[in-house]
């Protein structure tokens, strides 16, 4: 099954960390993705622009810059996996949180959402 592991973060938290931390990050989600992918779990990954580039589009058509204090903290980086089991998923996503120090959002993409 598809599962989508979602890292909400925004611009202010990733300044806050150490040059190091940014480094380590780096090695780590490297050798994380690298991993995956030769598992064939790793379907494909995205890192987003920072926030101040969202643009929240509505009916009408209305855009509005984005509201943090209304839309909640940002999505910044999404991982799409393929794993047997939930709790196969859930150890990624752990694994994830530990190094990044955050939470992981984990949402299995419904069967037959996928069209070419």
């Amino acid at each position: 099954m598809r599962y989508l592991l979602l890292w909400h973060t925004d611009e202010n938290e990733l300044r806050e960390r150490s040059p190091e931390w940014h480094e380590e990050i780096a090695a780590f989600l490297t050798r994380f993705e690298d991993e995956l992918a030769s598992t064939s779990e790793l379907e494909w990954t995205e890192v987003l622009a920072p926030e101040a580039q969202a643009v929240m589009v509505g009916p009408g058509p209305v855009a509005r810059d984005r509201d943090p204090a209304i839309e909640g903290k940002p999505l910044g980086r999404v991982w799409a996996v393929r794993a047997e089991t939930r709790d196969r998923v859930v150890e990624l996503a752990s694994e994830l949180a530990g190094e990044l120090d955050a939470w992981i959002e984990v949402r299995a993409a419904l069967p037959g959402s996928q069209r070419p």
